[in-house]
C-alpha cells in the first residue's frame, strides 16, 4: 500500500514548510520529484542529507504567475521523466517570499487593506494556481491519468478569528481568507471536469502550524481553541499527502481533508 516509487511528483511551492517535508518523504518513498519555486534552501537541505537520491529530484526556478515559465518548467519535466503522475500546489503568497514579516502591509486590517497586497494574492493564490493546473492537466489528459492536490486552509472553511493574534502584527488577511475558499471550489470543478479523463482533484485544508514568528500569546490562544490543544507539526500532514497522491485515494475526489486538531469541529 502506499507505493508511490517512480512517480513523478511535481511540487509547486515545494520548498516551504509543507513543501520540504513531503519532498523528503516522497523522496524517500523513491519517486521522482521535481520542486518549481524562487527559493530551494529548504530542499537543498534535505537533498545534502539523501545524497543517493539526487538523481530522483529536479529543481526549477518559476515564477507561476507568468504562463511561459510555467510552460518551460512542465517541458524539464517531460525532457528528464516523460511524465506527470501528481501535481501539488502549494504555493500562497504571504507578503514576503520567505519568512513572515510582522505588521507588514499585508497583514493589514480589512478597512485599510492595501489593493496591492490584494491583486498580489489573488495574482498568486489564483492566477498561479490555474496556470499550473491548466498546464499541467493538460499533459494528465494527454496520459489519460493523473493527480492533482492544491492546499487550502481552515482559514478557507471558516473566518479567522481575530481575537488570537493580540498585537502580534501577523493575522489572517482578507485575500488570504478568500483565496482559500476559492481553492477549494476551483477544485471542485477541476474534479468534476476532469474525471473522464482520468485525473483526480483534492484539497489538504491543514490547521495552524506552529512557529518561531509566532508569539506565545497567539500560541496559547490557538492551542485553547483547538480540541487536540496544541498547533499542528510541520510533519502532521505527510500522511494525508502520501494517501492523496497514492493509489490508496482513488475513489476520491473533489473532497476537502481536513487535518486541523479539531479546529473547525467546535
Amino acid at each position: 500500500m502506499f507505493d508511490l516509487s517512480n512517480k513523478v511528483i511535481v511540487l509547486v511551492g515545494g520548498n516551504g514548510i509543507l513543501g520540504s517535508n513531503i519532498f523528503e518523504t516522497f523522496i524517500k518513498k523513491e519517486s521522482r520529484v521535481a520542486v518549481i519555486d524562487g527559493y530551494f534552501d529548504r530542499v537543498d537541505k534535505i537533498i545534502n542529507l539523501n545524497k543517493s537520491s539526487t538523481k530522483n529530484n529536479l529543481k526549477i526556478r518559476t515564477n507561476i504567475t507568468k504562463e511561459n515559465e510555467v510552460q518551460n518548467s512542465l517541458k524539464k519535466i517531460l525532457k528528464k521523466w516523460k511524465k506527470v503522475d501528481v501535481l501539488v500546489n502549494f504555493t500562497h503568497y504571504k507578503g514576503n517570499s520567505n519568512s513572515l514579516r510582522p505588521k507588514a502591509d499585508f497583514f493589514s486590517s480589512l478597512e485599510n487593506y492595501p489593493f496591492h497586497e490584494w491583486k498580489k494574492t489573488l495574482d498568486v493564490n489564483l492566477n498561479g494556481l490555474f496556470l499550473t493546473t491548466q498546464i499541467f492537466g493538460r499533459q494528465m489528459i494527454k496520459q489519460k491519468y493523473g493527480v492533482i492536490i492544491n492546499i487550502s486552509s481552515t482559514y478557507g472553511i471558516i473566518s479567522p478569528r481575530k481575537d488570537i493574534y493580540g498585537d502580534s502584527g501577523i493575522n489572517s488577511p482578507v485575500g488570504y481568507a478568500a483565496t482559500k475558499a476559492a481553492i477549494i471550489n476551483f477544485t471542485r470543478y477541476v474534479s468534476t471536469h476532469w474525471a473522464k479523463y482520468g485525473i483526480r482533484a483534492n484539497v489538504l485544508s491543514p490547521g495552524g502550524i506552529e512557529n518561531i514568528n509566532q508569539s506565545k500569546d497567539f500560541k496559547k490562544l490557538y492551542k485553547k481553541n483547538t480540541p487536540l490543544n496544541r498547533m499542528a507539526s510541520e510533519k502532521d500532514f505527510n500522511g494525508a499527502l502520501v494517501f492523496l497522491a497514492s493509489d490508496e485515494s482513488s475513489y476520491m475526489t473533489g473532497s476537502n481533508l481536513i487535518i486541523d486538531g479539531g479546529w473547525t469541529a467546535w
